[in-house]
């Protein structure tokens, strides 16, 4: 038999060649590949999580036993719009995603438990801004009743409730200018303390929300309960306590709109729960020019106690904005965000499953040149956030993005000093943020 050609011998070769070079590099990875050999992409888009049954069994908190219950009251979710802008979205890891769907379900079932949103900000929240709306929305649908936490003597008095008081409360803060180690509590970072017999009276302000007025369970949180408050109703005292925890006196009274009030002699509060045993609680917790970097500076105890009696559901951080004056590098606000996240784990690793929200800095400045550290802050905060689990909502976008700020104040919707908004621009941040949530939650259920 004759020898093949040369040239045949070179066109089988470099048809072998040429096939194994298109397997190698263009057909997809085949499924024994090991793992570890897959290159990962730098920056994975996180996959949002698909809806999710309860794990549990059929009792009376099961998502079908509630079926016809919450039929009314999710109606709502049916005429949420789709076509939430894209800047507006909350962002975030799946983690972060699944957590949020586990705070839905809880949501959905207020009318038999308590269900409590923390809402941690700086000066941008104070006076129940932005809080007040989510909770007045919420409370209408599932239940509940009362302002949640309050703290009477405050920079700023909050427009939920309406007070008076007769006597001295001084003030002290574990942040900002002349802050103490001792006001280092839980829920306010703040105490009150009496220096003589205060009378402090209090009602909620149902102009607002009707659901703030008539709350049936009262708690005064001190830091030593050798000396005790008393709780008027109507001229009568009561006396009468309900265990709630160590250092706290608790009352259950009926819910009435008339003013409480209670008498404070010689101690020192950490704070004033208003509220009721079931439905939702969404407290409002300013403090005035922090960054929200001091959550891991409170002693455990503190966390300890309010994990037992008034855990978290939904955690809501609003920081940023003070730390942005102060930032004139990428590093600085790498540095910065490094900090927050830590405190983001370390309030995820006090309460397991609980989402964290980070609502990040607004647009600052007559022009976007009046705070150059603006833009490193939020690129910084954003990847920081992702990273320690929580999700984020980027107030700046959702404004109109750089320069935005300026318009709002022609609007009215913010202050002539560039940084604040007005309660009309508030309440469009709590709408925005609050349509945000709607759409994921619609997106989520079953």
């Amino acid at each position: 038999m004759a020898a093949r050609p040369w040239f045949q011998w070179l066109f089988m070769w470099g048809s072998l060649v040429g096939i194994w070079w298109v397997w190698a590099n263009v057909s997809p990875t085949p499924p024994w590949q090991p793992v570890e050999s897959i290159v990962a992409p730098l920056h994975p888009r996180p996959l949002k999580p698909l809806p999710q049954g309860d794990l549990g069994t059929l009792d009376e908190l099961s998502p079908l036993a509630f079926a016809n219950r919450e039929a009314r009251d999710l109606a709502f979710l049916d005429s949420v719009a789709d076509n939430l802008p894209e800047a507006w979205a909350l962002t975030g890891n799946t983690s972060a995603w699944f957590a949020l769907h586990g705070f839905f379900q809880r949501l959905e079932r207020a009318k038999s438990r308590r269900v409590e949103v923390y809402h941690w900000g700086d000066s941008q929240i104070e006076g129940d801004r932005i809080t007040g709306l989510i909770r007045a929305s919420w409370q209408e649908r599932f239940g509940g009743r009362g302002p949640g936490w309050v703290l009477p003597n405050t920079p700023a008095q909050t427009t939920a409730t309406l007070e008076s008081q007769r006597g001295t409360l001084v003030r002290e803060a574990g942040f900002g200018r002349g802050k103490s180690r001792d006001a280092m509590r839980l829920p306010f970072f703040a105490t009150n303390t009496a220096t003589d017999t205060v009378q402090w009276s209090v009602q909620g302000a149902t102009k607002s929300s009707a659901s703030l007025g008539a709350w049936n369970v009262s708690e005064v949180w001190l830091t030593d309960t050798s000396h005790s408050a008393l709780l008027w109703t109507q001229s009568e005292a009561h006396r009468h306590l309900v265990a709630v925890h160590a250092k706290a006196q608790g009352w259950r009274h009926p819910g009435q709109r008339a003013p409480l009030r209670f008498d404070f002699a010689d101690l020192t509060t950490t704070g004033v729960f208003l509220g009721s045993e079931s439905g939702v609680l969404v407290h409002n917790l300013p403090m005035r020019g922090a960054s929200g970097t001091l959550f891991d500076n409170v002693d455990q105890a503190h966390w300890d106690a309010l994990r037992e009696a008034h855990p978290p559901s939904l955690i809501v951080l609003q920081y940023g904005g003070n730390a942005v004056p102060g930032v004139g590098s990428a590093a600085e606000a790498r540095t910065y965000a490094r900090h927050m996240a830590t405190n983001i784990r370390f309030l995820r690793g006090q309460f397991p499953g609980v989402p964290v929200v980070f609502v990040g800095p607004s647009d600052m400045g007559a022009s976007q040149s009046t705070y150059p550290g603006l833009p490193w802050v939020i690129g910084a905060l954003k990847e920081a956030v992702w990273e320690a689990g929580a999700l984020y909502w980027d107030v700046q976008a959702v404004m109109g993005g750089p320069g935005s700020m300026a318009q709002w104040v022609r609007k009215g919707w913010a202050s002539d000093d560039h940084v604040h908004f007005t309660r009309r621009g508030a309440r469009e941040i709590a709408t925005r943020l609050e349509w945000a949530l709607n759409v994921e939650w619609k997106a989520m259920r079953p």
